[in-house]
């Protein structure tokens, strides 16, 4: 059903954010020759921090791998961008706005018609959800380096179970 109503570029979205754990603006900004030597060199816009990631890397619990999901994305995209409407007027490159990947996740939420409280999840939960299962198969260093953070008080709020909002500490 939510596949009916989505462009088929934002399942691919949701799975590039949960196999590599990144924030929403380097999905959106990721390229076909950013993968190169068998991983995924991203470098982050927030922080600058380089990250590659084996394209074998698997993530356990939805069987992902980046390298699958960069397939395809191959299979979905005509332009250099992984996660690409195509060419358009607003973008003459073919990514999408970060805003963009906000506002399907906003829809199929409501699509999906689960009931959520005053603070229901975003794209960006994706990445914590990320943090966590890395955390949970290949331990909280591992985790902390794919999300690209070097502090562990940065990573903590990201590897929190939800059942009890962590606090971040000023």
């Amino acid at each position: 059903m939510l596949h009916e109503h989505m462009p088929s570029w934002f399942p691919l979205a949701m799975d590039l954010a949960l196999v590599t754990g990144q924030r929403r603006e380097d999905i959106v900004n990721m390229k076909f020759n950013d993968v190169f030597d068998n991983r995924l060199h991203v470098t982050q816009i927030k922080t600058g921090m380089k990250i590659a990631i084996p394209l074998s890397l698997t993530l356990e619990v939805p069987g992902l791998r980046p390298g699958t999901v960069i397939d395809r994305c191959r299979l979905v995209s005509r332009t250099d961008f992984m996660i690409s409407a195509g060419i358009r007027k607003n973008s003459p490159t073919g990514n999408i706005h970060p805003d963009g990947l906000t506002k399907k996740f906003v829809k199929a939420r409501k699509i999906s018609g689960v009931k959520f409280s005053d603070n229901p999840p975003t794209f960006h939960e994706i990445r914590s959800l990320a943090g966590r299962l890395y955390k949970d198969e290949r331990g909280e260093e591992f985790a902390q380096k794919l999300l690209g953070h070097t502090s562990e008080n940065t990573t903590k709020p990201y590897l929190d179970e939800r059942n009890n909002k962590a606090y971040v500490m000023l």
